[in-house]
């Protein structure tokens, strides 16, 4: 099985966020075999909101595919920020993890924290795709390792609770 295809609901009509959502993921299911892995793994939606400026873009997960669409669905785990911190986010120039514990960014509704650390997993960019200095790159590679762990946990026990038969 090969990588999960990008599907952006309105193709060319869509935001400029919703664009740039898509071409991050594209490259890193594409290029980093950890996150199409994970992006196959997980299920379900998130909301990344620019609260200064009132955008929103939904990503759902499927098995095979990711869909970005313009929008936020009511009720489902959302990261929200400003404009400007969720463009580091959606470039990897933020760590999703080191942006919610200096609260630029904000999570809720945390029912489903498995679809939240996949894809800041997923969006994540290791620190050496920008060249960065070695000691920042060694901080960044820490938060990526550690946000990837977070990811293959949640994962993990997702998986253990669908072969119980807990969880759709």
């Amino acid at each position: 099985m090969g990588p999960p295809t990008i599907t952006v609901v309105g193709g060319e009509e869509a935001s400029g966020f919703a664009s740039m959502l898509a071409e991050v993921l594209a490259a890193n299911v594409a290029d980093y075999r950890g996150r199409a892995w994970a992006a196959s793994r997980a299920s379900g939606s998130v909301v990344l909101a620019a609260s200064d400026r009132d955008v929103a873009v939904t990503i759902t997960f499927g098995r095979s595919d990711i869909t970005i669409a313009d929008g936020s669905i009511p009720g489902i785990p959302f990261l929200a920020g400003p404009w400007l911190t969720m463009a580091d986010l959606c470039s990897g120039e933020v760590s999703p993890v080191r942006a919610i514990v200096r609260r630029e960014l904000h999570v809720g509704p945390t029912t489903r924290l498995d679809t939240l650390a996949a894809a800041g997993f997923v969006l994540s960019v290791p620190a050496s795709y920008y060249g960065k200095s070695r000691d920042r790159g060694k901080i960044l590679g820490i938060a990526a390792v550690a946000t990837g762990l977070v990811a293959l946990v949640v994962i993990a026990t997702r998986a253990a609770r669908r072969s119980n038969g807990t969880q759709p």
